[in-house]
């Protein structure tokens, strides 16, 4: 018996929504998409949303603007799909790989700290499989040390930390439409923040508590 990973699960509605959008003079970057920027942001409680082509894009998109460049480093999960490591190699940045915690499969907090460097620049946390990472202690351990967090929330799209939806806890958050996601656009993604401005000057949520 064949169990697969995931399945479409298209409605006819959804059907009608595309082809609405194709009768249009509105292919890319039309209402639509504006009001999914909207309703993403509402829903997991943040400021300011912009949709991606993909969630490594959006990876890579926040990276940038965060001033990651070469011979910086950034932590990720030892565990963890490629693009998160590949999204900092975007950049010319080295990806420092932390070991996970055996029950939740994310970032084990209790190894981070060990692993910081005068170089290391900022954290990915990845909430594997929707379970959603230690963001209470990951954010306690960015403040200390003035680092950048970015959520990988591309497949926690719901999931709760501490009664806030991940995503928005910390410098900035990406979620994942591909179709083994929540939910699905056949590709795309959605990059999410508090801050209307993408800021380079190493003032971050982490540093400044918010």
């Amino acid at each position: 018996m064949r169990i697969p990973l995931s399945g479409p699960d298209i409605t006819e509605q959804d059907i009608l929504a595309v082809t609405d959008v194709l009768r249009s003079t509105r292919l890319s970057l039309g209402p639509k998409l504006e009001e999914f920027e909207t309703a993403m942001a509402e829903y997991v409680g943040a400021t300011h949303a912009v949709g991606v082509s993909s969630g490594t894009s959006g990876l890579h998109l926040c990276l940038r603007a965060l001033g990651i460049g070469e011979g910086d480093e950034v932590m990720v999960p030892s565990f963890t799909f490629i693009a998160v490591a590949n999204a900092v190699r975007y950049e010319r940045a080295i990806p420092v790989f932390v070991d996970i915690e055996p029950q939740r499969l994310n970032l084990d907090p209790a190894q981070i700290e060990a692993a910081i460097t005068p170089r290391t620049k900022a954290i990915i946390a990845v909430h594997t499989f929707g379970c959603p990472a230690n963001m209470g202690k990951i954010l306690t351990i960015a403040r200390k040390h003035h680092l950048f967090v970015i959520e990988d929330a591309c497949e926690a799209l719901g999931a709760e930390y501490g009664g806030r939806r991940v995503g928005a806890l910390g410098d900035a958050g990406v979620f994942g439409f591909y179709p083994n996601k929540q939910i699905t656009t056949g590709e795309g993604g959605m990059v999410v923040t508090q801050n209307k401005k993408n800021r380079c000057d190493g003032e971050s949520s982490a540093k400044s508590g918010a």
